[in-house]
């Protein structure tokens, strides 16, 4: 029994997590951390009590999940490795200066830092990456729709797929949206366009675009349970690894 916590409970993802978690046979929930002074503190989910008490759940635990907020995942994740357990990062919007940070934690625990936890989305991220190297002159044009609650722009998801196309193309430079007298578009921009309204869960669409044809793959996630079940397949595959940072590329075999 692989004994988890889930950081940032009370949260829409964080909740849909913990229930996956707590009706998985060989997982147990053993806390469920929300904020200090939040509202629902006290309360529960997937049948265990929300505290804000994380240095009081980490002995009894094998790994700690966490869906919050950069801040919050860092101090989160400094506190798991001086504990010595494995982490699960789904929180987005980590600065370079965060990710620098954590790769050093991920010297002393095995680590997962991924800002969407869908298998179809990583697999996105190969696709996408193969499609601009075998169409280096095509124009990439990234668009992501999201919930009006959402709080990041760009997604982290949005921002990966630009980071894997630029991988394998000499010179790329996002570009966010436009307007006015921009002139012609550039060689090496990839554009990058943040729609929010209503409850959209999530979607991603790349636009490759040459002379005459177009090339269009998209991900459309119809429901949180989706990136939950990532987060289950990342949580067995890294508990018990030796220490380092892993990707959902590693989860998935990719």
């Amino acid at each position: 029994m692989i004994r988890v916590i889930v950081c940032g409970a009370l949260g829409k993802m964080g909740r849909t997590a913990a229930d996956e978690i707590a009706g998985c046979a060989d997982l147990a929930l053993v806390a469920a951390i929300g904020t200090a002074g939040h509202a629902g503190l006290g309360s529960r989910v997937a049948g265990v009590e929300v505290t804000a008490d994380l240095a009081a759940a980490l002995p009894g635990a094998d790994v700690v999940v966490d869906f919050t907020n950069p801040k919050a995942a860092l101090e989160h994740l400094r506190m798991s490795a001086a504990a010595g357990k494995a982490a699960v990062i789904g929180t987005t919007g980590l600065s370079p200066d965060d990710l620098a940070a954590a790769k050093k934690l991920a010297e002393k625990i095995p680590l997962i830092i991924s800002p969407n936890m869908s298998a179809g989305v990583n697999l996105m991220f190969k696709v996408a990456a193969d499609i601009a190297k075998a169409l280096p002159d095509f124009d990439a044009e990234i668009v992501e729709i999201h919930h009006n609650k959402k709080k990041d722009s760009p997604s982290g998801t949005a921002a990966r797929l630009a980071d894997a196309i630029a991988a394998v193309r000499r010179s790329s430079r996002v570009v966010h949206g436009r307007e006015g007298l921009v002139g012609a578009r550039k060689p090496d921009e990839i554009g990058m366009h943040s729609l929010r309204g209503g409850d959209v869960v999530g979607e991603h669409t790349v636009v490759f675009a040459g002379e005459g044809e177009r090339f269009e793959i998209t991900h459309r996630a119809h429901s949180r349970r989706t990136f939950a079940r990532g987060t289950l397949r990342a949580i067995h595959f890294i508990v018990g690894k030796k220490p380092g940072l892993y990707t959902m590329a590693d989860v998935l075999g990719l």
